[in-house]
């Protein structure tokens, strides 16, 4: 009986604390989305997780290791939504109206998450851990991955030789070019070709369509 006891009360320990983490996690990322790296401050994330700056130092080494984990445990998050709904958020009739919904899916990313994701780039380049750098990279690549398996559904349109590698060139020339209108004012996209985020979308999703069309 002793034994069954001491067990019941730990288990209720181990749940309280995985909330406190999972709770902690989402703060950091709550205020990297609306802060970005600067204001992302031990008292304002703890505040925001409601707990004390005391209780995030018992479970991490300093504020690096906190952000390394919530950038992780976000982009784990995201590849496991991807993998069940991709599909179903990105493929449409016809490559080009894919093509059309991806531009879209891309720059409201960017348009909905500026500090987060500008902070996410920022870290992994800045960061003295290699290993969470490479992580972080996988699991980027990981969800590239998704977008890329989601649309050889049209494979028999993509006249290049290697349709899987066509839609890896496509899919990061885009996503590169979405973060760049979006997340660099200062970018040349904003300089050499000016153009609205309607006429972005349709020449990137025109240009993507042809490109994979290309004999």
């Amino acid at each position: 009986m002793p034994r069954t006891k001491k067990r019941l009360d730990h288990e209720p320990k181990q749940q309280r604390s995985r909330e406190t983490l999972e709770r902690l996690l989402a703060a950091t990322i709550k205020v990297l989305d609306e802060e970005g790296l600067e204001g992302a401050v031990i008292p304002k994330i703890a505040a925001a997780a409601k707990v004390a700056p005391a209780s995030v130092y018992r479970r991490f080494a300093d504020k690096d290791a906190l952000l390394r984990s919530a950038f992780l445990h976000m982009l784990r998050k995201s590849n496991e939504t991807n993998r069940e709904r991709i599909g179903k958020a990105l493929l449409r009739k016809t490559l080009e109206e894919s093509a059309a919904q991806l531009m879209n899916s891309l720059l409201e990313q960017y348009k909905r998450h500026p500090r987060l994701l500008r902070a996410l780039a920022k870290f992994i380049e800045t960061d003295t851990d290699q290993d969470f750098a490479t992580e972080s990279k996988l699991y980027v690549a990981e969800n590239i991955s998704l977008v890329v398996d989601a649309l050889l559904t049209f494979r028999a349109e993509i006249e290049h030789r290697f349709p899987r590698r066509a839609l890896q060139f496509a899919v990061l020339t885009a996503a590169s070019a979405a973060e760049g209108y979006a997340l660099d004012p200062s970018s040349m996209w904003h300089v050499v070709a000016p153009v609205s985020e309607k006429e972005l979308k349709a020449e990137l999703a025109r240009s993507f369509v042809a490109y994979l069309r290309h004999r």
